[in-house]
């Protein structure tokens, strides 16, 4: 036994200082799966606030669109309903008369100034 006993120690000092190092990496592997899970988090809530900024924006947009087809729309409309009712007046019997009126009032006055 006396023979073995360096062999024995070196062995249980080998042993110790691989086990001292196996609990030292594992401490430090699980500090770094912690920080890379805290970055990973941080990463998908700055990813969440993008899609909604971009979503918002694209709703802005979206919004702006349809009030500006909204307003063309609108003016269309007007301008349709506006010839329609001139028309329709320049064809009434009212609108004629005073269409002849306004021609005959332009010749009278042509004639006058000469």
């Amino acid at each position: 036994m006396a023979d073995f006993l360096p062999y024995i120690i070196s062995v249980i000092c080998a042993l110790i200082s691989g086990i001292v190092t196996y609990c030292v990496a594992r401490r430090q592997i699980k500090a770094e799966i912690q920080k890379i899970e805290k970055q990973h988090e941080l990463n998908l809530e700055a990813e969440r606030q993008k899609f909604a900024m971009e979503k918002e924006k694209m709703e802005l947009e979206k919004q702006y669109q349809l009030e500006l087809l909204q307003a063309q729309t609108g003016n269309q409309i007007g301008a349709e309903m506006l010839s329609e009712m001139v028309k329709q007046y320049i064809n009434s019997p009212t609108g004629q008369a005073q269409m002849k009126k306004a021609v005959n009032s332009k010749k009278t006055n042509r004639s006058a100034k000469r």
